[in-house]
């Protein structure tokens, strides 16, 4: 597996794994990689190992592509955000593979998920399927107050004061004889508005539009979602650069075709303004992230580590 393959290259650590509640057997690791090896041809376990990671970055790689550069977004203006917990390990360099110069890891990875949905607004989707050209407004209007009386009675119905409902109207849009529709903010209910939002909206995600094609309505849909106050999190003084007093001890870690001797960091010791060059390794309870050679980190105000390419940051 990929875990068993992080494991033999140093980039998991067997005695820290889940604050060292759950401790890895390497030895049994190194023994799968090398049948694999043999299998594949690879001069040692970690050259297969190694053949492993760079496959599933690849794999990563390849998904985000698809959700960037094939819609049209440039992956060198963003932040990759490493989150879960094998996210942290492979970040860096998926952000490599992708040109992208900066990724943040929050400071609690591995429950972020469930973070974002402690502190979202609790909000409910409906749809209803309809069929209808944009200047059928009448019928439209119709169809979202058939949704909105949904939403108020079920979301009443668990609780929630309907005085506070904000609705976001999207409908799902297509021009005649496509099999796949885009998802478009309801931007009033002018027909012809409704049309240049989706000519633009398909023009952005395939490159072109067809302003004089027959555009249709497939699905009316309705998000209500509850007003809430969002959480306050706290942000810390800057503490100076020098990590020392996070640093747990040293390892072997392999980096592109070979180990190097590599620092490791305790995540809970690490304070703002901190700085660690890569290469270098973080862990913590529910993750451990990798600092290759050539990047570099930063703990932000907020705990956040923040890794930058020093090769893109000088381009």
């Amino acid at each position: 597996t990929v875990s068993d393959a992080n494991l033999v290259l140093g980039r998991l650590d067997a005695a820290h794994f889940l604050g060292g509640q759950m401790p890895l057997h390497e030895e049994s690791a190194r023994q799968a990689l090398a049948t694999l090896a043999a299998v594949m041809g690879a001069a040692s376990p970690e050259a297969a190992a190694w053949a492993v990671i760079r496959v599933a970055n690849a794999n990563m790689e390849r998904a985000v592509r698809r959700i960037s550069v094939e819609r049209g977004h440039d992956p060198r203006r963003f932040t990759l955000v490493a989150f879960g917990g094998g996210g942290p390990l492979h970040a860096c360099e998926l952000a490599a593979g992708l040109r992208i110069p900066r990724v943040l890891v929050p400071p609690t990875p591995g429950v972020l998920s469930a973070l974002g949905m402690l502190v979202a607004e609790p909000a409910r989707d409906f749809s209803r399927t309809v069929m209808l050209a944009p200047d059928d407004a009448e019928r439209l209007a119709a169809e979202f107050a058939l949704l909105e009386a949904a939403a108020r009675e079920e979301m009443a119905a668990e609780g929630y004061p309907v005085g506070s409902l904000r609705m976001r109207r999207a409908l799902d849009m297509r021009y005649l004889g496509q099999s796949h529709e885009l998802t478009i903010p309801l931007p009033g209910t002018d027909p012809a508005a409704v049309a240049e939002a989706f000519h633009a909206a398909h023009e952005r995600r395939y490159g072109y539009a067809r302003p004089e094609a027959t555009v249709e309505i497939v699905t009316a849909r309705l998000t209500a979602a509850v007003a809430t106050t969002a959480p306050a999190f706290p942000r810390a003084p800057l503490a100076g650069p020098d990590p020392t007093a996070a640093l747990i001890g040293h390892k072997p870690v392999w980096f592109d075709d070979a180990f190097r001797n590599t620092p490791l960091y305790d995540r809970e010791r690490l304070r703002p303004g901190n700085v660690l060059p890569g290469p270098g390794v973080v862990i913590q309870y529910d993750t451990t992230t990798i600092i290759p050679p050539g990047w570099s980190a930063t703990v932000d105000g907020s705990n956040n580590l923040v890794i930058m390419s020093m090769e893109t940051q000088q381009e």
